[in-house]
């Protein structure tokens, strides 16, 4: 439980005027299975309801782990958050007249999943190989664009907000679609005592557009392996 009593961010208008803040609730439970087994469960939850219950956030990450012996293991976990932000910073605008700066806020539906696999195998103590891959999908849509009013550190919420005048931006705020895949295979070889050799290759792909779209999340994966991908190897003495 946080914010407690008169608190504000002067952060949160990235630059503009100090924005009162409400109080929150975040609780999280993390439960974790027996590290002596080679199947190795985890599941973690996060909840975060703030700005007087308009905001919630929940955010689930499950887990499991594989030890098949002390020279090999791997994980998968599963990072899935639903975000519902009233007072997500949206933009800073200039007046083109006036020179005045409009700092305005908007209300943000986002999910965002995440998928993470991880392999660890030492050959022998000086020789190991390690695995990571994960995609990576973030969707959002902005709607209720406003700007600070000349009260944003007034106890009432509403108050701090007024109506944006610019019906360019306010009828059609738009949202994001962020797709990535990253990975990378390391190979260490420790050749000499304090001397070691690594050999790497990471692939990256991804994409940004300014709306959420209308693909479920099956078709953003699908077009998220048919990118271009980025390749890197290099050699570290």
């Amino acid at each position: 439980l946080g914010q407690i009593g008169t608190t504000y961010c002067d952060r949160c208008a990235r630059g503009g005027p100090a924005l009162r803040q409400d109080p929150f609730l975040s609780p999280w439970m993390g439960v974790e299975g027996d590290q002596r087994m080679k199947l190795v469960p985890y599941m973690w939850i996060n909840y975060s309801r703030f700005d007087g219950g308009r905001s919630r956030r929940i955010n689930l990450n499950p887990q499991l782990d594989y030890k098949l012996s002390s020279r090999f293991n791997t994980g998968l976990s599963l990072d899935w958050t639903r975000n519902r932000n009233d007072s997500q910073f949206y933009d800073r605008f200039t007046d083109s007249l006036s020179g005045a700066q409009h700092f305005t806020f908007a209300h943000l539906e986002q999910t965002t999943v995440g998928l993470t696999w991880r392999l660890d195998y030492t050959f022998t103590p000086t020789t190991s190989l390690q695995l990571y891959a994960q995609p990576f999908i973030a969707k959002g849509t902005y709607s209720r664009v406003r700007e600070l009013s000349s009260t944003p550190r007034a106890r009432a919420y509403d108050a701090r907000f007024q109506n944006y005048a610019d019906t360019a931006v306010s009828n059609n705020p738009g949202g994001f679609n962020v797709k990535q895949f990253n990975s990378n295979a390391v190979f260490r070889w420790e050749y000499r005592p304090g001397s070691t050799l690594f050999v790497v290759w990471s692939q990256g792909r991804g994409s940004f557009a300014g709306t959420e779209g209308q693909r479920n999340y099956g078709g953003d994966i699908k077009d998220l392996f048919s990118l271009p991908a980025q390749n890197t190897f290099l050699v570290k003495l």
